[in-house]
């Protein structure tokens, strides 16, 4: 049985909100013409509000309705640090090159988690499954290799065209994989082919037949027991 996130609402709104807040404030300090530490926070947090929540539905919206979704969780509990640091430094005024470091790094894993996750919303054919696979892992190790860029402060031509190279192949597998996903429609054979959208709208069906099916028994239950009993012959 699949329960409705709790989480979907609170995001939606969140996003919603800071866009409209954010576009408001955008429109008055311009009109003001007036650009001071301040108004930089109050736009840059509207920023962060709505990337986090943005970053949220997507992990929301690749959960299945069965089993322990470790990566949309993962992806959710990696948006909501990776946010309170950065509002955190916003507004403190944080100077410190480690916390900075840090807060960068655990940005750039939490995107790559919600790139992940997205990708895992195409409905591949089980001839094309190993292409996510791999591209998940080249991804995630693509996010690894630029965090260790920013805390060793390493600046080498070598690993610079490593990062080159190696954003050609995720933009390469980010674009394959939804071809693929065209691809495998033509396999609908089975239900195998199935993604999480798919799944859970199903389980949702299946949820609902039930409830449907025992408000029946009920009602039957109800009228039987309502009816005069049958005169003996």
């Amino acid at each position: 049985m699949s329960h409705p996130s709790k989480l979907k609402k609170p995001l939606l709104y969140g996003l919603i909100g800071s866009v409209l807040f954010g576009a408001v404030l955008g429109i008055f300090f311009v009109l003001r013409n007036t650009w001071s530490w301040f108004e930089l926070q109050v736009v840059m947090t509207t920023v962060v509000i709505a990337a986090a929540s943005l970053c949220g539905l997507a992990c929301d919206m690749t959960r299945t309705p069965h089993g322990r979704n470790l990566l949309p969780s993962a992806g959710l509990i990696l948006t909501g640090i990776a946010a309170a640091l950065l509002l955190f430094g916003i507004w403190t005024t944080n100077d410190s090159e480690m916390y900075w470091k840090t807060t960068t790094c655990l940005s750039i894993l939490a995107v790559t988690t919600v790139h992940v996750c997205l990708l895992s919303i195409a409905k591949l054919a089980s001839r094309f499954r190993w292409v996510y696979f791999i591209g998940s892992q080249i991804i995630f190790g693509y996010s690894l290799v630029l965090c260790g860029v920013i805390l060793g402060e390493i600046d080498s031509s070598a690993v610079w065209r490593l990062i080159a190279a190696m954003s050609i192949v995720v933009a390469a597998v980010s674009l394959v994989i939804p071809i693929l996903h065209r691809i495998s429609k033509l396999d609908r054979k089975s239900t195998a082919v199935l993604g999480p959208i798919d799944q859970r709208n199903i389980a949702s069906i299946d949820e609902e037949i039930e409830r449907l099916k025992n408000r029946i028994a009920e009602l039957e239950l109800l009228k039987s027991s309502s009816l005069p009993p049958n005169p003996q012959t």
